[in-house]
């Protein structure tokens, strides 16, 4: 599926049911009651709430929950852990709470996320069957979107179509499970499922307006666009402000960009602060080039209260792209939450990086990242990069090992430490990284690529080298990176002019120093002096300081 199809199809969110009202951990302290080691226990992680360090909190309510009989307290340890814990820590909470409470709901809410996350697929289904019944008995009349939320959390995707797949089955008469299965699969890239049950759910509710629409998004995945629009056109609804909203993001997913603009600026001139023509309208412009135009529409969606994350993240990527360093900084300082919140404060730490104050970037994320403990691996790696810029490779090195220990099959975590690794000139280390890599994907190529280049680069196993990387190549064969290993291979093999057409179609797909120095060389093996000369000077005008362009014409040229 295009990246910018995907795009499209969440632009609007496919699911407009809430997740669990789990409300701030931090709201409700609970009665600490008699003493004992349980009180001890939710007085320490109250206190650790209060001094901003939510690891603790969590592991101490954890152990106030093993110590007490009360389910306020399991309750309590489960939404904190839910927050700032681990999987590992949030299961045994929930499993806890639904043991001593086995009639609330909200323990099994939790008990199906977290047996999810811990890949018990079969454990997962039976507490959604639990909730699916229940839900019926409430005569919820779509209640299979309120358990939505409960998976689509699931870093696997495909785990949680298998944990939803039986539920469906044994409601084969209701829509809102048809619906909840097209939905996880348009997620997960399954489209051929996410069509067959988004039209189900259709036929049977033909008047859900939201099955309508997860249809023709099903549609669009397909690359049926057209279809799409006509499917939308035809619709009772069609004439309606939600239909509209739905066919401009259609026709942007067709390309027809111009089409799509006029379906938007006519809903802003019945509603200039329609919060959600805006932000379509200003993810149009941005992803168009149009950045002042951009900036404009998304200082409007700010005015409207609405979407406000949204907006001060492209704000802050504008002004970023215009070298308005200080005003990038102050934006992506204001967003407190949604989807763009971990990613702002990577930013905001590049920008203060960039504005001289390292410490107090690298500090940023280590705070940021307590408070945030599921998302230290993105933090983590952004402070070992920052720790990287300042020369601190050792103490990055460290940040990297801590992560893996914890994440041991994460593959920027993993690629990242090679990459040091070679920069530190530790062939074994970095080989380690890059095949424990191409081990856990053989078929993704730019592991196999890693892999096979260092191999070339660094060591004399230049035919193992080549296997890896012709294997890479057959899976991406218009990447540059592949076509520059490729070529310099088989230069490492004595076969330069077998090499040079690689090289020399990387260099016209992407001017880089690295690739310029391998065509050169292998342009002077074959004795083409004056080329390779040409190549380098060209090179080293964008790219004077580059070490591996100054190093192979010292060598070759000095």
């Amino acid at each position: 599926m295009k990246p910018f199809i995907l795009f499209v199809l969440l632009l609007l969110g496919a699911c407009a049911a809430p997740g669990p009202e789990h409300g701030d951990p931090a709201d409700s302290a609970p009665d600490f009651g008699e003493p004992g080691e349980a009180s001890y226990h939710l007085f320490m992680a109250e206190i650790a709430l209060q001094r901003e360090l939510p690891a603790l909190a969590a592991t101490e309510y954890l152990r106030a929950a093993r110590a007490s009989d009360d389910p306020a307290v399991a309750a309590r340890a489960t939404r904190v852990i839910s927050s700032f814990g681990t999987e590992a820590e949030g299961l045994e909470a929930a499993e806890r709470w639904a043991e001593l409470a086995p009639d609330e709901l909200d323990a099994r809410r939790f008990l199906a996320r977290f047996r999810l996350a811990a890949g018990d697929v079969k454990g997962a289904t039976r507490e959604l069957r639990v909730l699916r019944v229940a839900a019926g008995e409430a005569a919820d009349p779509r209640p299979f979107l309120g358990m939505l939320p409960l998976v689509t959390g699931a870093d696997d995707r495909q785990a949680a179509i298998a944990a939803m797949t039986p539920v469906v089955a044994d409601y084969p008469q209701d829509p809102s499970g048809a619906y909840a299965q097209a939905y996880l699969g348009l997620r997960a890239g399954e489209v051929d499922l996410a069509l067959a049950e988004a039209r189900r759910a259709v036929d049977l509710a033909p008047e859900w307006t939201e099955a309508a629409i997860l249809y023709g998004r099903a549609l669009v995945a397909a690359g049926r666009v057209d279809e799409a629009l006509e499917w939308l056109d035809a619709r009772p609804e069609a004439g309606e402000r939600r239909m509209a909203l739905e066919r401009a993001v259609t026709l942007i997913a067709g390309e027809r960009n111009g089409e799509a603009r006029a379906v938007l600026e006519g809903l802003l001139e019945s509603d200039p602060g329609d919060s959600e023509a805006l932000r379509a309208l200003g993810y149009l412009e941005y992803f168009e080039g149009r950045i002042e135009v951009a900036r404009e529409i998304f200082h409007s969606l700010l005015v409207t209260g609405r979407y406000t994350n949204d907006a001060l993240f492209y704000l802050g990527g504008i002004a970023e792209q215009q070298g308005e360093v200080e005003e990038a900084a102050r934006l992506y300082s204001r967003i407190d939450g949604g989807e763009h919140l971990v990613t702002a404060q990577v930013r905001l730490a590049l920008l203060m990086f960039r504005l001289g104050r390292p410490e107090l970037a690298v500090n940023h994320l280590e705070i940021f990242a307590r408070q945030n403990p599921g998302a230290d691996v993105e933090l983590g790696a952004a402070r070992a990069e920052l720790l990287a810029r300042m020369g601190e490779s050792e103490e990055a090195l460290a940040v990297y090992d801590e992560l893996l220990k914890r994440h041991p099959d994460a593959i920027d975590l993993r690629y990242a430490r090679g990459l040091m690794h070679v920069e530190r000139d530790d062939v074994a280390a970095a080989l380690e990284d890059f095949g424990h890599i191409a081990t856990l994907y053989p078929d993704d190529p730019a592991a196999l690529n890693a892999y096979g280049y260092t191999l070339a680069d660094m060591t004399e196993r230049h035919a193992e080298a080549y296997e890896l990387i012709r294997r890479a190549f057959v899976l991406d064969p218009d990447s540059p990176a592949i076509l520059d290993s490729m070529g310099w291979v088989l230069f490492k093999l004595g076969r330069p002019a077998e090499g040079l057409p690689y090289l020399s179609r990387a260099w016209g797909l992407q001017r880089d120093p690295e690739i310029a120095a391998h065509l050169g060389e292998v342009l002077w093996a074959l004795g083409r002096v004056d080329e390779a000369r040409d190549i380098w000077l060209e090179a080293i005008v964008e790219w004077p300081g580059s070490p591996v362009l100054l190093d192979t014409m010292g060598r070759l040229d000095p």
